[in-house]
C-alpha cells in the first residue's frame, strides 16, 4: 500500500505572487511531503492557479485542493435558499475551474447542515454524475464538516448507505465536538463507524477532543484517549483500503492543524510545529500498521 502524505497551506501566507509559497515549499519536499493541499477560495484563478502549478512542477509536488460548494471560506453570513441544484451547478463550475491544476485530490466542503436527508441525498447523487461527465471519479471526496451535510456520523451513514459510491474525507475531529464523545467506545457508535470507514478515500488527520476539534499537543499523555481513539479509526481506514484495493491501494493523509482560532492561544508549539510532527510520527505508525497485515 502506498501511503502519501501532503501538507496543509492553512494559516501560511503565500505572499505576493506566491512567493512565500515558493521559499517554503522546498522544505516541505525535503521533509518528506509528497504535496500540498490548497484552499482554492484563497487564490485568484487568472493568476495563481498557473504560478501554483509551476512551482509544485519545480519543486516535485503534487497539488490537492479544498473547494466549496457554497459559501466558500464561510465568510459573512450563509447563504440562504440554496438547495441541491444550486450547489450542483457550483460543484460542477468548481470542478471546470480547478483543471489546470490538474489536482492529484479534490477535496469538497458541500451541501449544507440545514438539509434534510433526502435534500442531500439528491445532491451526492448529482455529484457522482458530475464526477463521471467531467472524468474526475475517484478524485473527488467530501470532507465530514461541520455546516455541511456530512456534519454528523448519523447524517453520514444515511447518505453513504444511499449513496454508496460516495467517497468521503475522514475530518472526524468535527464529529468528536459534535457528539461530545469518543466515537468508538460504545457497541452503536463502533457499528456506525465502521458501517461509514469503506466510503473514505482521504484522510484529515487531525486529533481532536470532545470539547475542541484540535488538540494542541497529540502526543501529551492527558491527551492518551483522543490519541488512541483517532488511531484505531485511522488504522481501521488502511485496512479497508488493504481489503478492498490489495497491494494496488493508495491513500493520502494530510495533517491539517490550523492557526487560532483552531489552535489555542498560548500553546507550547505552533500549528506548523504540530503539523509537522504529526506528519513523521504518523507516516511511520502507518506504514508500520500496514506492514504487519502482509
Amino acid at each position: 500500500m502506498r501511503i502519501t502524505r501532503f501538507r496543509t497551506v492553512w494559516g501560511i501566507e503565500s505572499g505576493p505572487n506566491l512567493n512565500s509559497w515558493a521559499q517554503w515549499f522546498p522544505d516541505l519536499k525535503k521533509q518528506g511531503y509528497s504535496g500540498v493541499e490548497v484552499d482554492l477560495a484563497l487564490l485568484d484563478p487568472n493568476s495563481d492557479y498557473q504560478r501554483l502549478r509551476e512551482i509544485c512542477d519545480e519543486v516535485g509536488l503534487e497539488i490537492g485542493v479544498l473547494v466549496f460548494s457554497s459559501w466558500p471560506q464561510y465568510a459573512a453570513p450563509r447563504p440562504v435558499g440554496l438547495k441541491a441544484e444550486h450547489h450542483l451547478q457550483r460543484y460542477r463550475e468548481q470542478l471546470q475551474l480547478i483543471r489546470p491544476l490538474r489536482p492529484a485530490t479534490i477535496n469538497f466542503h458541500s451541501g449544507e447542515d440545514a438539509w434534510d436527508i433526502d435534500e442531500s441525498i439528491k445532491f451526492y447523487r448529482g455529484t457522482i454524475q458530475v464526477d463521471k461527465e467531467l472524468g474526475v471519479s475517484g478524485r473527488v471526496f467530501h470532507e465530514t464538516h461541520r455546516n455541511r451535510s456530512l456534519f454528523t456520523p448519523y447524517a453520514t451513514q444515511r447518505i453513504v448507505e444511499a449513496v454508496p459510491q460516495l467517497r468521503i474525507t475522514a475530518d472526524f475531529s468535527h464529529w468528536m465536538v459534535a457528539c461530545e464523545r469518543l466515537l468508538d467506545i460504545g457497541e452503536g457508535d463502533r457499528a456506525m463507524m465502521d458501517a461509514i470507514i469503506p466510503h473514505v478515500s482521504h484522510i484529515h488527520a487531525r486529533i481532536g477532543t470532545t470539547q475542541a476539534s484540535q488538540c494542541p499537543e497529540p502526543t501529551n499523555p492527558a491527551f492518551e484517549q483522543e490519541r488512541l481513539c483517532f488511531e484505531r479509526l485511522w488504522t481501521k481506514i488502511l485496512q479497508q483500503q488493504v481489503e478492498q484495493n490489495g497491494p494496488e491501494a493508495s491513500i493520502v493523509f494530510v495533517p491539517e492543524y490550523g492557526p487560532f482560532p483552531y489552535h489555542p492561544i498560548g500553546s507550547a508549539k505552533t500549528h506548523g510545529a504540530v503539523a509537522d510532527e504529526e506528519a513523521q510520527r504518523l507516516q511511520t505508525l502507518f506504514t508500520e500498521f500496514v506492514a504487519s497485515l502482509a
